[in-house]
């Protein structure tokens, strides 16, 4: 079997149109849907990039191999001392290695965060620029298109494509923006009403601060981006660059797929199109970021096309909506492969999904946040309760619970209202932390071991509480000053970071290399 998997960074599943978006972002998706099987309710058991990548390789939890943030020991990922892979918790490529499969991967994903255990699944790490920076699609398809080419009569590879164009900043230009506009309205939520109140939300991508990174700053991409979320034209304006990139990669998507076409061979791969995770816009106050481990940061799009398996499947048998961690997948492919699924893993397979059968849901999922929050949220078929270890720079509750069927956008916190379904998501996380980290021989729970470092590489909270009284809320930084004394309160928190993580101007230099030209 011959199967790509596309790794579409930030890719927002409600922003598709396999997922019922008002817009038509993804026609070439939706194409491919049509012939697959969506899944409804897929999440990353841990975001953001770093920790997405690192679960969904290892088939393992942050908790377990380690990674749960973006930098320092949070970063690390637990490798075990020996020669060769670790039959019992092997990479999902070395498994696929070590069964016949040649590995590849067109991909600056483990430069871009020292993530180096992230090569050790593929025989063949390609870049396809010289940049240190994200690639865009026009720059990996030339690479993909010409390694399919090369590999078209050959069976048994994996080829891993991982696109970055929804990640902000949106560098796809004016172009696809205007695209975006035209195609139909935006979402009518977060309303005037909604916006005005989030001038009180303070944080990092917050509504005023949508472009504070390390310091404060304006856009550096003003054709697809505002300065800040003051007015429904600065929402508009924001979603449709998010959107228009969103498209960018749709368009180089359907070049993908018409190579797979020309090559003869699209009938014989298999397609998976998935993300790292998702974006908030809006929802808790926070604008094109993924810093909370909310709902619209960890739900994932998962589309899976299986030739031979899932063609013929029935309309009904088309969608899967139980709940699904994206460490599943590993033993999915093992599973679908006829491969055995390690030991060590801790995903479970939804392979019978696939072929177009019913399959069990979990009660409940867990997952957790931890580059610009430490958060750790449970997540049951209609609730979803967040607790925070650590609100980095941003205005976050210690606790919440929301109905997301009901609320999808999280704006009324039923944690007072609801005190015995709090209390069953308090046991719920309880449960699930004692069994990773609580039992005799688990290794420590890196969210604890870091905390009182915590989320604070990328916005230092002693900086960040300056520029709040430098902009006229002193008000604000009294109160991120009271939530972090409150952390820990025998041994506090630090407050700075370990250093700048960007030096200045590094916004700008990148989208002025990156911007595309009109012609593309």
């Amino acid at each position: 079997m011959r199967i790509i998997y596309v790794d579409v960074d930030t890719l927002r599943a409600d922003h598709t149109e396999p997922y019922g978006y008002q817009r038509p972002t993804t026609p070439n998706l939706q194409a491919l849907a049509e012939k697959s099987v969506v899944f409804d309710r897929y999440y990353a058991s841990d975001s953001p990039c770093l920790p997405s990548r690192t679960a969904l390789t290892s088939g393992q939890f942050g908790i377990t191999n380690g990674v749960i943030g973006h930098f320092g020991e949070a970063a690390r990922f637990r490798l075990d001392a020996g020669h060769g892979p670790d039959p019992h918790r092997p990479l999902l490529g070395q498994q696929l290695q070590g069964h016949g499969y040649y590995t590849a991967a067109v991909s600056m994903f483990a430069e871009r965060h020292r993530a180096y255990h992230f090569c050790g699944n593929f025989r063949e790490m390609i870049r396809a620029t010289g940049e240190t920076n994200d690639e865009q699609a026009h720059d990996i398809n030339r690479v993909a298109i010409d390694w399919l080419r090369t590999h078209a009569d050959e069976d048994d590879w994996y080829l891993h494509l991982t696109y970055w164009e929804p990640h902000t900043d949106y560098l796809t230009g004016p172009q696809w923006t205007q695209r975006a506009a035209a195609s139909g309205p935006a979402p009518a939520w977060p309303d005037q009403d909604t916006i005005d109140a989030h001038a009180e939300i303070y944080g990092p991508r917050s509504a005023l601060d949508l472009h504070y990174f390390a310091g404060p700053r304006k856009s550096s991409v003003p054709d697809t981006m505002p300065d800040a979320i003051r007015t429904r034209a600065d929402f508009k304006h924001l979603i449709n660059g998010f959107d228009g990139a969103i498209m960018y990669w749709d368009h180089y998507f359907g070049q993908l797929l018409a190579t797979l076409e020309e090559l003869g061979i699209a009938d014989e791969t298999a397609i998976i199109v998935s993300a790292d995770h998702g974006e908030s816009f809006g929802e808790n106050g926070s604008y094109a970021e993924h810093g909370l481990a909310n709902e619209p940061t960890h739900r994932l799009p998962l589309v899976v096309y299986w030739p031979g398996v899932t063609d013929a499947l029935p309309a009904d048998a088309r969608r899967c909506d139980s709940l699904l961690y994206n460490i599943d997948l590993a033993p999915t492919l093992c599973e679908l492969l006829g491969m055995p699924v390690p030991g060590g893993w801790q995903g479970e397979s939804f392979a019978p999904a696939v072929r177009g059968e019913r399959i069990g849901s979990r009660e409940y999922l867990v997952f957790g946040h931890g580059a610009h929050t430490y958060q750790r949220a449970v997540r049951t078929r209609d609730h979803l309760y967040i607790r925070t270890y650590h609100p980095g720079a941003f205005r976050a509750e210690w606790e919440q619970l929301f109905d997301v069927t009901a609320d999808p956008h999280l704006t009324r916190d039923l944690l007072p209202d609801e005190p015995d379904l709090a209390a069953r998501m308090r046991t719920h996380l309880a449960e699930w932390w004692e069994y990773y980290a609580g039992r005799p021989g688990a290794l420590p729970d890196p969210m604890l071991t870091t905390l009182q470092t915590g989320p604070t590489y990328y916005n230092d909270p002693v900086r960040y509480a300056g520029h709040l009284c430098e902009t006229g809320r002193g008000h604000l930084a009294d109160d991120l000053e009271q939530r972090l004394a409150a952390t820990t309160p025998v041994t506090p928190v630090s407050w700075h970071a370990p250093d700048v993580a960007w030096p200045p101007g590094r916004h700008e230099r990148l989208a002025a290399r990156l911007a595309p030209k009109e012609s593309r």
